[in-house]
């Protein structure tokens, strides 16, 4: 289950301080970002408006959109194989 950027932005206003943000590569080489509202209770990835799960090629394009859309984050994860980087 997913978030479209409209979700998205619903989430940041509503639960501000109260949801975490991961970047994680996946099987095909691409970056996708996950939602962890109110601790790891409830994960949404994001969503394109076609429904298809948001991909990016390169690292840094993912963390602008994560920084654009998602000001208002408890904590922010990059997992980077058996890495995770932070911003608390």
């Amino acid at each position: 289950m997913g978030l479209t950027k409209r979700e998205l932005a619903l989430v940041a206003e509503t639960h501000r301080n109260d949801y975490d943000v991961w970047v994680r590569k996946t099987e095909s080489g691409f970056w996708k970002m996950e939602v962890h509202i109110g601790g790891k209770h409830r994960v949404y990835d994001i969503d394109t408006t076609r429904g298809e799960t948001k991909g990016w090629r390169q690292l840094h394009d993912a963390i602008a959109f994560a920084q654009e859309n998602c000001p208002n984050a408890r904590a922010f994860f990059v997992e980077i194989g058996d890495w995770v980087l932070a911003r608390q």
